[in-house]
């Protein structure tokens, strides 16, 4: 663990969420569910360290690009640091509120993939309801949403996301579900 995680946790733990970072199991078996048979636009959500990042850009071809929202000004500093001489990556200082608007104002009318590890299990209802709806909203039916979750719970977002699949992966404190979920296509977009 490094340093700054450890800071940042006692800072604001539940922003951050977890206690420790991602395990190397955890970040490959995530950005594996990742296809980069062509050039893909990601959006990462809540990267904090960059743990699941680096384990992106490994994988990204030179035409895609990744775009970070962190809302910590710390990890902001420190992921643009890691990645500042990589044009496809974006580091913003943002919140996922603004996922869809931001996408456009980048010139993204989609993405590909959004990746969360955003502990949906410690955010407020009423705003975790918020955070969803504008994931679903900046969403196709192409893009998939990969996040990785303690519980399963957001499997009962049903009015928003379809499941499309579930890995579990052990070898991480604590054990974690890795969920992939498409747009619901019954879904209605109405503005949040």
């Amino acid at each position: 663990m490094s340093l700054l995680f450890f800071q940042r946790v006692l800072a604001n733990p539940l922003r951050v969420g977890y206690v420790v970072p991602s395990s190397p199991f955890l970040t490959r078996q995530t950005a594996g569910r990742l296809d980069f048979s062509r050039p893909r636009v990601i959006v990462e959500l809540g990267p904090g360290e960059g743990c699941h990042t680096r384990q992106i850009v490994k994988r990204m071809t030179p035409e895609s690009r990744l775009i970070l929202f962190e809302l910590d000004s710390k990890f902001v500093g420190h992921l643009k640091k890691q990645f500042g001489n990589d044009n496809r990556v974006t580091v913003l200082q943002a919140d996922a509120l603004h996922l869809p608007e931001t996408l456009q104002k980048l010139g993204y009318p989609r993405c590909d993939y959004i990746v969360s590890g955003l502990p949906f299990f410690l955010i407020d209802k009423d705003l975790k309801s918020r955070i969803l709806a504008r994931i679903a909203e900046a969403m196709d039916a192409e893009t998939r949403l990969i996040t990785y979750q303690v519980t399963t719970q957001l499997c009962d977002e049903d009015h928003l996301f379809e499941l499309a699949g579930h890995e579990y992966c052990p070898l991480n404190i604590p054990p974690i579900n890795v969920l992939t979920f498409r747009r619901s296509q019954t879904l209605t977009i109405a503005k949040v």
